[in-house]
């Protein structure tokens, strides 16, 4: 993932100046440059016309994060329509190479149910996507979560990318299967064959990967818990309408309830 251009989604509301925090800090680090979206529900007017748009909060907020940080001053731009649509659309015509977008806490009960933005853009998204919970640091290292599948191995190339541009680590993370009649100590020290080729897809990277075995999500929020991981990477299956996170994929519920910022990369 080459980082030349980076999108930041924003509104009015805090969790998307968490967003703006955030990408103005990665793109000063991979000295890329910075576009700040708004999207309004309701048709882009005229300078003076109708009341004011969220642009007018976010250019306060940029004059004070630019001054704080030392960051080039971003572009800011404005769209209107749905806003799942509209972003995923800019970031795609304006060639992003990471869409940021703010993520907001929710409740467990909450979280069942998925429709949201974030959501609905990850979906559509055909730029890697970073979701942040709150304002972030360049991260030292990104934990990267892998299913073995060659599709799947896709995640790890734009991870090591992205790792790059970032001056970052990688610290990789798979998840076996628990079979009930499987010795514990013969499933300790044992890998199967899917984890054993992805240990040598990686190559000298395939030292590092960390082997844990349950239940894929429990085990890397685990992983997350352990690493104290601020930046979790997984493969995001595109398409597909909202609906109960119960009933979708790992990655949308671990979007959903990892406690450190996400980074989706399409599949």
């Amino acid at each position: 993932m080459r980082l030349q251009h980076i999108v930041a989604a924003a509104d009015e509301t805090e969790v998307s100046r968490n967003a703006i925090r955030t990408a103005l800090a990665w793109a000063h680090r991979a000295s890329a440059r910075l576009t700040v979206l708004s999207v309004s529900t309701r048709k882009v007017v005229a300078a003076g016309e109708g009341p004011p748009s969220a642009v007018t909060t976010i250019e306060r907020w940029l004059a004070h994060e630019v001054a704080e940080s030392n960051a080039a001053a971003p572009r800011i731009a404005e769209a209107s329509g749905v806003p799942s649509i509209e972003i995923a659309r800019f970031a795609e015509e304006s060639a992003a190479d990471l869409l940021v977008l703010g993520r907001k806490p929710r409740s467990a009960v909450a979280r069942r149910l998925l429709g949201d933005t974030a959501d609905a853009v990850a979906r559509r998204s055909r730029v890697p996507c970073l979701f942040v919970p709150g304002p972030d640091e360049v991260p030292a290292r990104l934990l990267v979560a892998l299913d073995g599948t060659e599709r799947g191995f896709t995640v790890f190339k734009e991870a090591s990318r992205l790792g790059e541009a970032l001056d970052a680590g990688l610290d990789l993370v798979t998840v076996e299967r628990a079979l009930s009649d499987e010795p514990a100590n013969l499933a300790r020290d044992v890998r199967d064959g899917r984890t054993e080729n992805l240990a040598r897809a990686l190559g000298p990277s395939g030292r590092a990967l960390r082997v844990r075995r349950g239940d894929v999500v429990t085990e890397i929020l685990h992983e997350i818990d352990a690493r104290h991981a601020h930046v979790l990477v997984i493969g995001y299956h595109r398409g597909g309408p909202p609906g109960f996170v119960e009933a979708g994929s790992v990655a949308r519920q671990l979007s959903h309830s990892a406690p450190c910022a996400v980074l989706t990369i399409p599949l």
